[in-house]
């Protein structure tokens, strides 16, 4: 069965020129393994690419439109087994499952270990509510990302260890305009969000109504780093910030008076190594510097590369080809202390 999550050209040079490098110079350099828990598709795109360095997998599968909703379930879980992926993949949504404690089978989710790689593709605006299966019930994907980040420090609490684990986030580049404002209220931005969101709204404010589709990227970065920067406080998390990527994921087709047209589907990419702060830290550390204000990337149009690509109050200095371990080599230097070297520590993970 084919995946209800389409890959693209796009999506792939994302995957193999942004990820991949970084969580294998992890690997290499550190000895770092992963605990993979995310949306990877019946197809298992992203966990065959990355699977000599995954240990586990946790993997979500959502209902589809077969006539018991459980073909793709079925092929996922045939395919984890066919490929050698160690692991456990549950039949629904990841908001739901993750919020509600059980998915579709009454299976209950359970986390009993640090998770060291999220990788989640959401394919959907992030502000967007997500239907479950008891009936009138909506959870949230803000709702979600807050509880995972719950069920990390209790493993982390209990444990103490890993210390470190990463966070992918991919989300529409799209959004209700009244909502964005709503949500970047001033009285919920602090510091230099805050700033950032003054200029911006100085150089592409964002409207009263409609729906913003790809135009506004200055505003749901704005929005995801305040959202993430409030969550990581408590339960203490530094996190270095990877500039966010833009690209163009798979058309959406709809059918309009009996026609079909195809609506762009602009995407927003987020990668995030986070660790646990020491107890006695009065707070978390956030790197780099002015985050909001280091430009973002894009997938070039004519060379099929990444670029820098600057957008409403961005910089554009950015140093030479945009490569995802120069910038940790650039500006991790203090939340990478507590990762071994692989040659003291090989199969680590973090």
């Amino acid at each position: 069965m084919t995946s209800p999550f389409s890959d693209n050209a796009d999506k792939r040079i994302v995957r193999e020129q942004w990820d991949t490098p970084l969580l294998r110079h992890l690997h290499s350099e550190y000895g770092v393994r992963y605990r993979y828990c995310g949306l990877p598709g019946v197809d298992l795109i992203d966990v065959r690419l990355w699977q000599d360095m995954i240990e586990e997998v946790v993997a979500f599968e959502p209902p589809d439109e077969s006539p018991d909703g459980r073909a793709a379930i079925t092929s996922l879980r045939h395919n984890l087994r066919k490929f050698g992926v160690s692991g456990r993949a549950y039949w629904g949504s990841f908001e739901e499952v993750v919020l509600l404690r059980k998915d579709y089978e009454g299976t209950e989710y359970l986390q009993n270990k640090v998770i060291t790689l999220y990788n989640l593709d959401f394919c959907d605006e992030i502000s967007s509510p997500v239907a479950t299966q008891e009936e009138g019930k909506k959870v949230w994907r803000f709702e979600a990302i807050r509880q995972v980040l719950r069920d990390q420090h209790d493993c982390y609490r209990r444990d103490k260890a890993p210390r470190h684990f990463i966070l992918m986030l991919t989300v529409r580049n799209q959004m209700d305009a009244a909502k964005l404002r709503r949500f970047l209220a001033p009285s919920r931005l602090q510091g230099e969000t805050k700033t950032h969101y003054d200029a911006c709204m100085g150089l592409n404010p964002i409207p009263t109504a409609g729906s913003l589709v790809g135009t506004h990227s200055w505003a749901l970065k704005t929005l995801i780093f305040n959202c993430l920067s409030a969550y990581f406080g408590n339960p203490n998390l530094s996190a270095l910030f990877f500039p966010q990527i833009l690209y163009q994921g798979t058309r959406k087709r709809i059918r309009v008076r009996g026609r079909t047209r195809y609506l762009p589907s602009p995407m927003l990419h987020w990668l995030v190594l986070c660790r646990f702060s020491d107890e006695e830290a009065p707070g978390p550390d956030f790197w780099p510097a002015a985050f909001l204000t280091n430009p973002s990337v894009s997938v070039g149009t004519r060379r099929g590369c990444l670029e820098w690509s600057p957008q409403d109050g961005e910089h554009h200095n950015g140093n030479g080809a945009p490569a995802s371990v120069g910038w940790f080599r650039r500006h991790g230097g203090d939340i990478s202390a507590g990762l071994s070297r692989s040659s003291t520590n090989a199969g680590h993970t973090p």
